[in-house]
């Protein structure tokens, strides 16, 4: 008997250059993704940095992006190449989510989550089946395509994207 295990990806490497300052250290940054995981039952979490020298600038397990990838496809399927759990991904603009939102997807199979604007967020999909995914996809939606959607009106609002200050104004924080 297998007991089925989910790892917490955080996407913490990005540029933020539509915000105009770094996500990852917004609304408690990643520490308070990293919480709420816990909170969730989470106990592997591993915060993607981007570049070696951002590691120093977050807690418990940082990987940073081989050089040979070259964006953010390529570093997921790195990443997922070293990893046997399920996975869930979590964007460092996560700025609403809760443990409450978390455990929902946590608990679903291969999907991605809708948001308040009825948009697919990969960014926090969950990845049971790697079978499905499309590694020749020019987008990450694209590598996403086959998965279900999420739709959860209780902890919806937890799975917006947040790309520029005037993203924020929508902003719930529970």
């Amino acid at each position: 008997l297998r007991v089925v295990m989910t790892t917490a990806l955080i996407f913490a490497g990005g540029k933020s250059s539509r915000m105009g300052r770094d996500k990852a250290a917004m609304y408690g940054g990643v520490a308070r993704l990293i919480d709420e995981c816990s909170k969730a039952g989470i106990s592997k979490i591993i915060t993607l940095c981007g570049a070696e020298e951002r590691k120093s600038a977050f807690s418990g397990e940082v990987w940073s992006d081989p050089e040979n990838c070259t964006g953010l496809i390529e570093v997921l399927q790195w990443a997922l190449s070293r990893i046997d759990d399920e996975v869930l991904l979590i964007p460092c603009d996560a700025f609403g989510l809760t443990a409450g939102g978390i455990t929902a997807i946590k608990n679903m199979p291969n999907c991605v989550p809708i948001d308040e604007d009825g948009m697919r967020q990969p960014l926090h999909a969950k990845i049971t089946n790697r079978d499905v995914l499309n590694w020749q996809a020019d987008s990450i939606n694209q590598v996403f395509a086959e998965f279900p959607p999420f739709h959860n009106e209780e902890f919806i609002s937890e799975f917006n994207n947040f790309n520029s200050p005037e993203d924020l104004k929508n902003l719930r924080l529970r």
